[in-house]
């Protein structure tokens, strides 16, 4: 099996997202990798507005920086002290910035979980690991 130096985990406070985290732990500690742990929102948190009125599911409208620091928060308590990491936040769809990461990092793998939206996001949304698992060049592992 191929060694890794780095391993980009996607994250966004799912049950699913957190799944991957801990197994990109246990390959990251086996092979010495460091996890970059990636966040990506549709809107930045600049944009953060209070009373917004919309008919796009609450999971897409509300504010962005108490997502992103909450989901960033729970993925640093489950890895510090376990695997070295680094925090990463992005702006824009999901799915291509999470491929730009990966190209700007010399194509590293990608460990993720396999659904964070539930039926009405990911109709609008479409699937982001599947989308991911389509157009990434190097590794893909999609937890569930």
């Amino acid at each position: 099996m191929e060694k890794f130096s780095r391993i980009l985990v996607p994250v966004d406070g799912s049950a699913g997202s957190l799944k991957a985290l801990e197994t990109a732990i246990l390959l990251a500690r086996s092979s010495g990798a460091t996890l970059d742990i990636l966040y990506v929102s549709y809107f930045a948190s600049k944009t953060d507005t209070e009373n917004l009125v919309s008919w796009l599911p609450e999971s897409l409208t509300r504010p962005v920086a108490p997502a992103v620091h909450d989901a960033l928060g729970r993925a640093e308590e489950r890895v510090r002290g376990r695997a070295a990491y680094e925090l990463h936040e992005r702006t824009g769809n999901p799915a291509r910035e999470i491929l730009r990461f990966s190209e700007e990092h010399d194509g590293e793998p990608i460990i993720m979980g396999g659904r964070g939206l539930g039926r009405v996001e990911g109709f609008f949304l479409g699937s982001v690991s599947q989308e991911i698992m389509e157009k990434a060049p190097g590794t893909v592992l999609v937890v569930k």
